[in-house]
């Protein structure tokens, strides 16, 4: 057996140990165009932001830890076509490697943006480790930054350049942050929060030009002018599909799977960020773009490939983040998303407390609820300084396994002062639900 995977980023990495941890004989080749084998994307803002020391620290493996496994791994190499007729792959350097089985994991590239003067020196995207290092180095010659975007890794590099001394200024075409995963309501709650750490927004507008003669000295935004050094390109990414498409397999947004991650042509999967897979809450195909989804598709697009009959759920796309002190979890469908489909629905938001009241150092937590009209969770939306992560975590497990909203008021949780309160905000939202869906 002989398998090809395309990407060596979380996915393909992780399908290619899968892979040989499954069949210690199969012949595998991993073939990633960057320099670098897997690293960690979801680690750049953090390691930008110096709570990483060193941007090395993101490198999972090394090179030889894949020779070791007798993983064929091939850096600084380009697939440019797929013959699946052929069972072939061609490479930039036109070599040809046949497969038996092959992965695309050739995950997802920056939207496109047109704006005037955007190929300045000092305009820069946080899509990979190297460009972010060159980033880190011109932050130390800077002093105002513009981020473009209102998306989560907006909202981590407005943080990284903040946390590295710069003025900060968000500029968004949306006034909502995080509108995939929040609704206005909690979204009103990161933006008060963001300016009171003292980042700046300017939302509703769009910078139409970038000024300078070789880099950034100046952003137009509308008819007025602001003196810029950086400008962060951070307004989401989309499915590299190129290739699939090239090579005649189907896609929709990405890469059309089935729930096997088997594509339209046999033999050939894909994971990651470029495939598109099955949403709980609706059925219809999305993509993913996170990471732990990522790499659990690999590890059954390996066992299908190698012969295996294994099954990839749909996903809820739990998400987490943070934001100085700020941890934002979600997942689940947001009101213009129910609005849009129209489904009816039942929703409360609740503020508690992250430890019991009379506790030192309780923190105020924001958690928001939305349901069907059976009860069905359709919406969970958590925000605070602590307890967010293990709240999130926990709802989602239970989402998963068929928990209502009527089961959820009910449920048993732990209690400890410094740790939670007695009755926990989730349940309480759960009630306020219910009375909603009572009247």
């Amino acid at each position: 057996m002989k398998l090809v995977i395309i990407g060596g980023g979380p996915a393909g990495s992780e399908a290619a140990l899968m892979a040989r941890k499954i069949d210690r004989t199969a012949e595998i080749y991993l073939i990633e165009k960057q320099e670098y084998p897997q690293y960690s994307p979801c680690g750049l803002p953090y390691a930008l932001a110096k709570d990483i020391e060193n941007f090395e620290d993101l490198i999972i493996f090394p090179k030889e830890f894949y020779e070791k496994q007798g993983i064929k791994i091939i850096l600084n190499q380009e697939v440019k076509k797929i013959d699946t007729s052929e069972k072939i792959v061609v490479l930039s350097n036109n070599e040809i490697i046949n497969f038996d089985s092959l992965i695309l994991s050739t995950g997802s590239k920056p939207t496109k943006v047109e704006i005037e003067g955007i190929n300045k020196k000092g305009v820069f995207s946080i899509k990979n480790l190297n460009e972010t290092k060159e980033l880190s180095e011109y932050i130390k010659y800077s002093k105002k930054a513009f981020v473009v975007g209102f998306g989560i890794i907006a909202l981590e590099s407005a943080y990284a350049l903040k946390k590295r001394g710069l003025d900060v200024t968000i500029v968004a075409r949306k006034a909502r942050p995080m509108r995939q995963n929040l609704d206005q309501d909690m979204g009103d709650i990161v933006i008060e929060y963001l300016k009171q750490k003292g980042i700046n927004l300017i939302l509703g507008k769009e910078i139409s030009k970038i000024e300078g003669n070789e880099k950034v000295t100046n952003v137009l935004i509308e008819n007025d002018l602001y003196p810029a050094d950086i400008v962060l390109i951070a307004t989401g990414v989309c499915p590299n599909i190129d290739l699939a498409i090239e090579a005649g397999i189907e896609v929709g947004r990405g890469i059309l799977t089935n729930d096997k991650l088997q594509t339209s042509v046999k033999n050939i999967y894909a994971c990651g960020d470029c495939a598109s897979i099955k949403d709980f809450f609706t059925g219809k195909q999305i993509v993913s773009n996170l990471g732990t989804n990522a790499v659990r598709q690999a590890k059954i697009a390996a066992i299908n490939a190698l012969g295996g009959d294994e099954i990839f759920n749909p996903v809820i796309n739990a998400t987490i983040t943070e934001i100085f002190d700020l941890k934002i979890g979600a997942f689940g469908l947001t009101e213009d998303q129910l609005m849009e489909s129209k489904i009816e629905y039942a929703k409360a938001k609740y503020k508690g407390k992250s430890r019991a009241e009379y506790y030192p150092g309780a923190k105020d937590i924001f958690v928001k609820l939305i349901t069907n009209i059976e009860g069905k969770v359709l919406s969970v939306q958590i925000i605070g300084e602590e307890g967010v992560f293990a709240r999130t975590l926990a709802i989602a497990f239970a989402i998963q396994k068929g928990m209502n909203v009527y089961e959820l008021s009910k449920s048993e949780n732990c209690y400890c002062p410094p740790l939670s309160p007695t009755i926990d905000p989730l349940q309480i939202c759960a009630e306020l639900v219910i009375k909603r869906l009572k009247k």
